[in-house]
């Protein structure tokens, strides 16, 4: 067994390092994989020191690792729990985030996932409808608040359309221009010197996104015969028969609004972007969505029976894999993985934008092929995008249904056009997006 001072690093310093991961991140990895095999390790200022996995094996090994070897939880120097609040189920380990998550998971399954396919197509098609023609408009932004607004929909529906709105308008400011703000995330930045300075802006966002999520809190409580995640959040008893806080629900609700909105939203784009710059895939699409839905309004139950709309979505996510921080780890004690044995403190990620670029995985690997999943369910070893093991994405399933709906209603409602020369991955804080927003025009409404 080696010692972890001999994994294979990629080569040049740690200046072109950080310029290479600054210029296209998901590139960097790639190129690493390709240099250094199915393991290797890199510095990036800022992010420290990194350990990463590239090969199904060392996947399937690290998800085998028990919590008290291999954390999942909230890990130190990656969180941004001083905004969103703690307690979260996504920053708990061990028993507590299994306790956590069987309060959770019923309310995010695929059945009741399915129960929002209206209210996310009813969103896309108003959307689409406020779109101008002929202009170009940079198509994530419209995708990442159809996510938002979802999400708002699923959280607290019976707010009513306005105030739904009013709460992804402020959810909106705060994520743009606080948690996307270099001062959230450097603690020597954030003194509070008063409500124009930067971290007294960010601090204000966040009072007003923490109070008004906390007035609706109240209203779906206080409903007669409420359902839904905030009243069993509310109701639920943990093993000692004490409840949640409010404070813990509230870190609940963002946390889910977090990892939600822009992620959901980037991956719809890139996905969009994929079928626009491929016209063979488009039609084929277009032609499943024809002969399954029809004229009708498209229903819950029809998305069983859209295997190429499925397809698409996850080969989607595998050509532009967007979110830098996906199955990470902390070693706890050490463990050997890939013949080198890796010391406590040791931070572990999968590398999926290293296994989608392997050949023996996906066959010519830069080509967007849906056939790649057409009728078929990948090892989450292979490829898991929201995560695996115990730490799996908990709205996953909603995240799927949301894309598959959102996708199905533009492609029918809407002939878009690509709007600028070069499509590339830029870092957008914590996500990775389309350069320019992947500016598009509305040549008509279909």
């Amino acid at each position: 067994m080696k010692p972890s001072s001999e994994i294979p690093r990629p080569k040049g310093s740690l200046f072109s390092h950080s310029l290479l991961f600054v210029k296209n991140t998901m590139q960097f990895y790639a190129d690493s994989f390709r240099e250094c095999g199915d393991i290797f390790a890199a510095r990036i200022p800022g992010l420290g020191e990194w350990v990463y996995l590239c090969s199904p094996e060392l996947v399937q090994a690290m998800l085998a690792a028990p919590p008290d070897v291999l954390a999942g939880g909230d890990l130190e120097g990656f969180s941004l729990s001083h905004l969103l609040g703690t307690g979260a189920t996504s920053h708990l380990d061990g028993p507590a985030h299994r306790e956590r998550r069987e309060i959770l998971c019923p309310h995010f399954t695929a059945q009741r996932s399915q129960g929002h396919v209206d209210e996310a197509r009813r969103i896309a098609e108003r959307k689409v409808a406020e779109w101008p023609l002929g202009q170009p408009f940079p198509l994530v932004l419209e995708l990442q608040r159809i996510s938002l607004e979802t999400l708002m929909e699923v959280l607290f529906g019976g707010a009513g359309p306005e105030r739904l709105r009013q709460l992804a308008d402020l959810y909106q400011d705060f994520s743009f221009n606080g948690l996307r703000k270099p001062v959230s995330v450097h603690p020597s930045l954030q003194v509070d010197l008063g409500p124009w300075s930067p971290w007294g802006r960010v601090k204000k966002r966040q009072r007003e996104i923490l109070a008004a999520l906390g007035r609706e809190i109240d209203a779906r409580l206080a409903a007669a015969g409420a359902d839904g995640l905030v009243p069993a959040l509310d109701q639920a008893r943990l093993g000692d028969g004490s409840r949640l806080s409010r404070e813990t629900i509230l870190a609940e609700i963002l946390d889910l609004l977090f990892l939600g909105h822009e992620m959901t939203g980037d991956s719809m784009t890139w996905t969009l972007a994929e079928l626009l710059t491929h016209p063979e895939a488009l039609a084929r699409l277009r032609q499943e969505l024809d002969s399954v839905v029809g004229k009708e309004n498209l229903r819950s139950s029809h998305l069983p029976h859209l295997p190429y709309l499925e397809a698409v979505v996850y080969e989607g996510l595998r050509r532009r894999p967007n979110n830098m921080f996906n199955n990470l780890r902390k070693v706890k004690q050490p463990i050997e993985l890939g013949g080198y044995l890796l010391p406590e403190g040791t931070l572990v990620a999968v590398c999926y934008p290293a296994l989608s670029v392997r050949e023996d995985l996906f066959p010519n690997p830069e080509r967007f092929d849906p056939d790649r999943f057409y009728g078929k369910k990948l090892p989450p070893e292979v490829w898991s995008p929201f995560g695996a093991g115990t730490h799996t994405c908990t709205g996953q399933e909603l995240a799927l249904v949301v894309s598959k709906t959102v996708l199905a209603t533009i492609v029918r409602k809407a002939e878009l056009k690509v709007a600028q020369d070069e499509i590339r991955p830029v870092r957008n804080a914590y996500y990775y997006e389309p350069n320019q927003g992947l500016l598009v025009t509305l040549e008509k409404r279909l």
